[in-house]
């Protein structure tokens, strides 16, 4: 693998996610698009005018040209040009392909959620282990800048030690999908596991897995569209929350982001209201833009995927098993609100 050019990326699911990965990979270097797999027609030709999602454009017509269209996963794996099999089908289909993927020597990088069940997600991490293939995990609020600056400044103590940190992520209940899979939460794993996710897993790969959590919540007969959760880590660590729900209006755009609040200032992030990250400190009322160079988080999470595939050593933001502790602990937020807001312990 060291000695090959490029690696050829075999793209399986082709809705909302798999369109953004696609667009994505064209910014990649040293690796592109070679195979997806669809019986779809329409999507076999470029044309993704059907598809919808909760940002980034809408789906029109792509160039495919040189891209190989495999009916199924079996035919796709059989492709001796696919090194790495990218992984964007519906949640539920998650841990089944990537296991299948990786008997077949090939390479996985998986969409969040990594599976729906941690059992299943354990399977999977020992599946690589016997396979001694990549299995790599898409949790890209990792790679996105706003959050890049967050970890870096935790890490650095730019502004002192971090004293507190909130995260939040509103959406409309989501419409789009196969069959509107996400409104079946055997098949998306619900809010918490399908949204929710995003900032559970920033909190415990910033600040590793807690030894509790407690959460107060919403509950429809979709399942838990509303959390608030607390997460007890550390003694005289920070104070960790977060916030998610498909609770929006329909009318109302996607939000989320972030308030972190350090001994010499706060940080405030909010895709809808403040867009780029502003700094307030002890030393002033104003705000300051927080300078971030604009990268496109997806492009930069299939260029690790890439880089980790060449070199043979996956990156550390692409690690399966942190996903899975993610998944761990989301399930014992879900356990907390159905209780009432029991604090649930999760094991080490």
């Amino acid at each position: 693998m060291a000695k090959k050019r490029s690696v050829g990326i075999g793209l399986v699911g082709l809705g909302f996610m798999g369109l953004t990965h696609l667009r994505a990979a064209q910014a990649v270097r040293g690796g592109k698009v070679v195979a997806i797999a669809t019986s779809d027609p329409n999507k076999a030709r470029g044309d993704f005018s059907s598809v919808g999602g909760n940002f980034g454009d809408a789906g029109g017509l792509e160039d495919m040209t040189g891209i190989a269209v495999h009916p199924t996963l079996e035919t796709l794996l059989a492709d001796d040009r696919v090194d790495l099999v990218d992984l964007c089908l519906p949640s539920y289909l998650h841990a089944s392909a990537a296991i299948r993927c990786l008997q077949a020597g090939k390479a996985v990088l998986v969409e969040k959620p990594i599976a729906l069940d941690p059992k299943d997600a354990r399977k999977m991490l020992l599946a690589a282990k016997k396979a001694r293939k990549p299995l790599m995990v898409a949790q890209v609020l990792r790679f996105m800048p706003e959050f890049s600056l967050l970890s870096d400044a935790v890490k650095s103590k730019r502004w002192g030690k971090l004293l507190s940190l909130h995260m939040k992520r509103i959406i409309a209940m989501p419409e789009w999908g196969d069959s509107s899979w996400f409104a079946d939460p055997a098949k998306s794993g619900g809010m918490v596991i399908d949204l929710h996710i995003h900032d559970t897993d920033f909190i415990v790969h910033l600040f590793g897995k807690p030894n509790a959590v407690s959460s107060n919540g919403l509950v429809d007969k979709r399942g838990v569209n509303f959390i608030r959760t607390t997460y007890h880590g550390k003694k005289n660590g920070p104070l960790l929350s977060a916030e998610a729900g498909w609770l929006n209006a329909p009318g109302l755009p996607f939000e989320h982001g972030y308030d972190a609040f350090f001994e010499k200032g706060t940080v405030h992030f909010n895709s809808s209201t403040a867009p780029e990250p502003l700094l307030y400190t002890s030393a002033g009322r104003a705000a300051r833009k927080l300078v971030i160079k604009p990268v496109d988080g997806f492009a930069r999470e299939l260029q690790a995927a890439v880089q980790s595939v060449k070199t043979g050593k996956v990156d550390p933001l692409l690690k399966a098993a942190g996903a899975a502790d993610s998944l761990t602990v989301c399930n014992a937020e879900e356990r907390s609100v159905r209780s009432g807001g029991r604090t649930v312990k999760i094991r080490s």
